[in-house]
This record gives C-alpha cells, sequence and structure tokens, in this order.
C-alpha cells in the first residue's frame, strides 16, 4: 500500500495537504448510492484505504514514537500517548496497545488487541508474524507472569512480616532493649 498514491498527495506534502485530501476522497466515496453488493464493496474498500493511509501518514510518526516507548520499557508514558489518539479502529493502535497490555501481564487483553490489529490488516505481515508466534509460545507465557504474579504476592507477604523488617536479620525481638 502506498498512503500517498491512495490519497493522491507527494511525500512533501504537509499535515494540512494530506488532510485535505483524504477529507475529500471520503466525501466523494460517502456521496456515492452504490447500485448493488459490488459496488458497495468497492466503496467501502475505497473508504478503508483512505482511512489507513491517512493513519500511516498523519499518526505514523507517533506510532514510531511509541514504539520506541515500549521497547526501552516505558509502558506508562506509551499507553498514555495510545489513550490520547484512541484510534480503536486502527491496526497498528490496537498492535501497540496489545504490546502495552502484554509488558504490563494483561495477557488476555493483550493478545485480544493484536488479534484484533490482525484482523483490520490481515495482509500485515508483522501482525500475522506475531500472533503466530504468540499462539505458539502462549503457554510459555502464562506461565512466566504467573510466576512473576507469584513473586510479587510473595514480596507483599514478605512486606508484612515485621522480622523481615529487622535490620539483625534474625527472629531476635529488637523491642526488648538489646542490641543484636
Amino acid at each position: 500500500m502506498n498512503p500517498y498514491h491512495i490519497l493522491g498527495v507527494s511525500p512533501n506534502s504537509s499535515k494540512e495537504e494530506i488532510i485535505e485530501a483524504y477529507k475529500n476522497i471520503v466525501e466523494k466515496y460517502n456521496s456515492i448510492q452504490p447500485q448493488d453488493i459490488e459496488e458497495q464493496n468497492l466503496v467501502e474498500d475505497a473508504i478503508e484505504q483512505a482511512n489507513l493511509a491517512y493513519d500511516t501518514l498523519i499518526n505514523g510518526n507517533i506510532y514510531r514514537e511509541i514504539r520506541s516507548l515500549i521497547d526501552n520499557d516505558n509502558i506508562a508514558l506509551a499507553e498514555s500517548k495510545l489513550n490520547i489518539l484512541d484510534l480503536k479502529e486502527s491496526a497498528e493502535w490496537n498492535y501497540l496497545k496489545g504490546f502495552v497490555f502484554l509488558k504490563k501481564g494483561w495477557f488476555d487483553v493483550g493478545i485480544q488487541h493484536i488479534i484484533t490489529a490482525k484482523e483490520i490488516e490481515p495482509e500485515n505481515e508483522e501482525y500475522t508474524k506475531t500472533v503466530e508466534t504468540l499462539k505458539l509460545r502462549a503457554k510459555d507465557i502464562v506461565n512466566f507472569y504467573k510466576q512473576q504474579q507469584m513473586q510479587n504476592n510473595r514480596n507483599i507477604n514478605n512486606m508484612g512480616n515485621i522480622n523481615n523488617l529487622n535490620p539483625c536479620g534474625n527472629n531476635s525481638n529488637m523491642m526488648g532493649g538489646g542490641m543484636c
């Protein structure tokens, strides 16, 4: 897919020119009254392609930034940028949102977003390979997150144990006035 070709703009086009071209295409195809199902499918496909091209050109830089944030484990900032965009119909948005959820340990929600990305853009090789990899590694991933959760629970339980706060490192009672 060449987003510039679909929208009829050049790579040097400004953001405003891209937005205007997109609006013109959407208005053109929304004004068509399809005569049959084939024509309806062509109209829907043209609008879908325009949406994808627009999303790629307008949001491409922010998606690259969010990918970098995820790669560098800055999950909170990546998630907040995705929440601001709130483009649930975008394949890339769903894909990145899926990785944010996976990094947070929310496997079910994360995989669902990645599957949604693949459904929106079934020809995208990256999305397809990721879904296949996650399916192959599902058991390992679930076990990893279970172990992490168990470790977190142990840490929380240990924080509640007063002996762990004892600088002597033993079971002596520091309240008796004696030193270690």
